[in-house]
């Protein structure tokens, strides 16, 4: 049955994805922080990704990549089984689900993590240009899309391309590990063998 493998093609590709969402970022350098890039990447922050749209901007994020990836697996599903294709859709509801938790919790250390990036990566001058920017109307509009860009067609015809493209290589590469494995273990036995003769 060919359901297996794309289950664990799924979860293969699916967790991945989103522990990267929900990853906490390491914690800022106590020292070495420019208070003034630092107020500066605040405001860019809080007006980029205000926080009453923080939480709908990420999940939105997360459903365009569960949704893309949901369609790579599709064509390897078994079309006769609907019972197996309700499990997994619910798998991924409830995963999607629970992993929205978790990222629920991160979201503000997440924050934090890219306020201390910006203040460490750009220059105050620099900065000041970004915040210029971001309180455009065009400005807010691009942080308002940026999630949208993973839904639009074009951009996700290319990615999806790219994923049923990836996912085709999984199950080779599955065989590869194991075949190498297990010529390792093979070896690892013949060497212990050899040793105790």
């Amino acid at each position: 049955m060919i359901l297996r493998p794309a289950l664990i093609a799924l979860a293969f590709l699916l967790a991945p994805a989103l522990a990267s969402a929900q990853e906490r970022p390491a914690p800022p350098a106590a020292t070495g922080v420019d208070p003034a890039a630092h107020a500066l990447a605040t405001r860019i922050v809080d007006l980029g990704y205000p926080p009453e749209q923080r939480e709908a901007l990420f999940f939105a994020t997360m459903d365009q990549t569960v949704t893309q990836m949901r369609s790579a697996i599709a064509p390897s599903l078994p079309s006769d089984d609907p019972g197996a294709i309700a499990i997994l859709d619910q798998w991924i509801l409830d995963y999607t689900a629970q992993s929205k938790g978790v990222l629920r919790k991160h979201i503000p250390d997440i924050m934090d993590g890219m306020i201390t990036a910006y203040a460490e990566l750009f220059t105050r001058g620099e900065l000041a240009d970004i915040l210029a920017f971001v309180e455009t109307p065009s400005g807010k509009r691009y942080f308002e899309l940026s999630p949208a860009i993973l839904g639009a067609k074009s951009f996700a015809d290319a990615n999806q391309a790219y994923l049923d493209e990836s996912l085709a290589l999984l199950g080779p590469a599955q065989q590869d590990l194991r075949a190498r494995l297990e010529a390792h273990l093979a070896r690892q036995r013949q060497n212990e063998s050899s040793s105790e003769t």
